[in-house]
């Protein structure tokens, strides 16, 4: 998609002679508030992410398949957080980019957070589909599938698609990365005559299909894990032949194994919902040419920003041995034990304990 340089230079024109009646900041104290907040969802994004990477390094119990997600989930994260500060940087300048000398560092910052933060989306979906995999299907079907292989393709997918998506606006005229000054952000420049259709290109590869995929799956656990809890709700009375034979202590193991399941499947549903919240505002402002549109995108971007920090705090205070894992690398600064009746639940029933 091209167009003659002077067509070019009229769409322009036009676009800032429209931007001149748009008011996104009423008060001044509202860039300061943004430059805050992401300021200190950078640094804490950083430090907790950094320890999820950490936790899953230590810790034998915590190298799973569904870890591989979430460990590139973290290295996503902990880069867009790397980066975040430019924003607040661009965000206290009223006028232009306030590094005239440097106007790459702007350009870099948008085209790492298009990539990163796209490459988050995907890694929930596959989180999502690894879950679901792991729980609903056969032993050897989730081996079959969760392959050394397999994983590898994936990770190389989650990081290909928003990388592509990064990489349209350099190696085509469809969008233009760089210094918003409407938004005083380092995003993608709405003077470019395809400006809106990149708005849309990136909404449609980086939300919809995600967010089919998370609740299928979800919902397919759910109604699997429902199904089953109450499948071994009738046969909790054990009979004088499973007493004798142990059945009864074979099927406690395996209600303390289910509950395990739903418990972390309900800790990676946290995750996906409040990823979603923090998700929606953005990609509804910047596909919406409604007056409240403008208003709403620099705090949905926000949002979006400070869901790299949020994360972390899930990870820690809900999942069970990420909670453990941070405890002793904080308080203890030493290896983290291994649980031994985990490893051996781990070895007879690998997609049981597959957190």
């Amino acid at each position: 998609m091209s167009s003659s340089p002077e067509q070019q230079s009229l769409d322009r024109h036009n676009a800032t002679d429209s931007d001149a009646d748009i008011v996104v900041y009423r008060y001044h104290y509202e860039v300061h508030i943004i430059a805050a907040v992401l300021i200190s969802g950078a640094i804490l994004g950083s430090i907790g992410n950094c320890f999820v990477v950490i936790a899953v390094a230590l810790s034998k119990k915590l190298r799973t398949a569904t870890n591989v997600f979430v460990v590139n989930l973290a290295v996503a994260d902990v880069t867009t957080c790397l980066f975040t500060p430019w924003q607040a940087v661009a965000i206290l300048d009223g006028n232009d980019w306030p590094i005239p000398r440097a106007p790459w560092l702007c350009t870099a910052s948008a085209f790492v957070v298009v990539t990163t933060i796209g490459c988050s989306i995907n890694n929930l979906a596959l989180i999502a589909i690894n879950r679901w995999v792991g729980i609903t299907k056969s032993r050897f079907t989730t081996h079959r599938i969760c392959t050394s292989r397999k994983l590898t393709l994936m990770v190389i997918f989650s990081w290909a698609v928003p990388l592509c998506c990064a990489l349209t606006p350099v190696v085509t005229d469809v969008g233009e990365l760089g210094y918003e000054k409407l938004y005083r952000s380092c995003t993608w420049v709405r003077s470019n005559p395809y400006s809106r259709y990149y708005n849309i290109f990136v909404t449609a590869i980086n939300y919809p299909i995600q967010l089919i995929v998370i609740v299928f799956s979800y919902t397919s656990i759910f109604c699997y894990v429902r199904k089953t809890s109450q499948k071994m709700a009738r046969a909790d009375a054990p009979s004088v032949s499973d007493k004798v034979s142990g059945g009864g202590a074979s099927r406690a193991t395996r209600k303390k194994l289910r509950k395990r399941q739903l418990d972390v499947t309900k800790n990676l549903l946290y995750i996906v919902l409040a990823f979603v919240l923090c998700l929606s505002p953005y990609f509804v402002s910047i596909i919406s040419s409604a007056d409240w549109s403008y208003r709403l995108a620099p705090w949905g971007a926000v949002v979006l920003s400070c869901n790299s920090s949020v994360n972390p705090i899930i990870y820690a205070t809900s999942h069970p041995d990420f909670k453990v894992a941070f405890r002793h690398m904080v308080l203890r600064c030493q290896k983290i034990p291994v649980d031994k009746r985990s490893q051996r639940y781990s070895s007879s029933n690998t997609e049981e304990t597959r957190a």
